[in-house]
């Protein structure tokens, strides 16, 4: 009952946000959303739609760029997956993220997943665990790279400082876990949980000892890094090209900070999926550094979109089984 709660109370914060960021675009006066949204593009429905197709390509491509980082992070835990297995679960994952709270149930479903292959839960959950710190580092980089190009003007300063504190966050948090201090203190927090849970406790503790010998093979971490600069820049470049059947100029910087500033808040779960959220974001920033509000909204529906369709990929490639899976070599073909 308490999750059927929550999931409705989700779906409200989904929806609320959504109406809100309509509220936000709408011109003053305005009654027509559609013509409101329509006027936003500036170029024939043809031209828009071959932008659109690249945008989904490029993030179908991030997918496998993901898929290809977890291979190399799970063999150098010495654990072997075919990588067309890992796509798979890719995919799958991304359905999850688009129907569930926040967008990191499909870490969990990953997790299950790969767990299920191998027979190594501890092993397999330091592996998401460190994946997932190197995309934090990775969205905090990118920001704090081009955080030194942006002018510094009056109107935008309070925004820049905010991003760029933001982004540094991710980069030390990451950092700070994977380093061997900071996980010897977590691991004595992880023994104090035995008086709650002992499972708990015992779990917790082999994954953070499994964290310290992956992050002692700096050659692995490095290009796992690589490969999250690569996964986080793809979205980035994704939202460019969305952008550009749009009224929607606004120096390219911005989005180099705003999309994973709204990439990180989109993990909360706090709506389905990010859903709301996220657009309320992308009208609010956006609309900040000069973009018209309705087009931040139907620069942010185009991105939803695009994740719809890769989520009904992923939904046809659950429904359909794994079967016998030929790809679950162990020499990781």
């Amino acid at each position: 009952m308490r999750r059927a709660t929550a999931l409705l109370l989700r779906a409200a914060v989904a929806l609320a946000g959504l109406a809100f960021a309509f509220r936000l675009a709408l011109p003053q006066g305005e009654t027509s959303v559609v013509a409101s949204l329509l006027s936003a593009w500036r170029v024939p429905a043809g031209e828009a739609l071959l932008w659109f197709g690249l945008a989904v390509l490029l993030l179908g491509l991030n997918l496998g760029i993901g898929a290809i980082r977890f291979r190399g992070l799970l063999r150098g835990a010495g654990l072997h997956i075919g990588l067309g297995t890992l796509a798979r679960a890719y995919l799958v994952a991304s359905f999850f993220n688009l129907v569930l709270p926040g967008a990191m149930l499909g870490d969990v479903y990953r997790f299950w997943d790969a767990r299920r292959d191998t027979g190594e839960g501890s092993q397999v959950l330091a592996v998401v665990l460190v994946e997932r710190l190197l995309s934090l580092a990775a969205l905090g980089s990118i920001a704090l790279a081009v955080a030194p190009v942006i002018p510094s003007l009056h109107e935008d300063r309070r925004l820049l400082v905010w991003l760029v504190l933001a982004g540094g966050s991710f980069v030390a948090i990451a950092i700070g876990v994977l380093l061997p201090t900071v996980n010897r203190v977590l691991r004595r927090i992880a023994q104090g949980l035995a008086r709650f849970s002992p499972s708990l406790s015992s779990n917790s503790l082999r994954a953070l000892v499994a964290v310290t010998a992956l992050a002692s093979k700096p050659l692995v971490v490095s290009r796992a890094f690589g490969w999250s600069l690569v996964n986080q820049a793809l979205p980035v470049l994704a939202l460019v090209v969305l952008a550009i059947p749009l009224d929607a100029w606004v120096p390219w910087y911005w989005f180099a900070v705003i999309v994973p500033f709204v990439t990180l808040v989109s993990l909360l779960p706090i709506s389905i999926g990010g859903t709301g959220v996220r657009e309320v974001l992308y009208v609010s920033l956006f609309g900040a550094v000069g973009m018209p509000a309705g087009t931040a909204l139907a620069l942010s529906l185009s991105v939803l979109a695009a994740a719809l369709i890769w989520g009904g990929v992923g939904l046809a490639v659950f429904a359909a089984g794994r079967g016998e899976d030929p790809a679950l070599a162990t020499t990781g073909a």
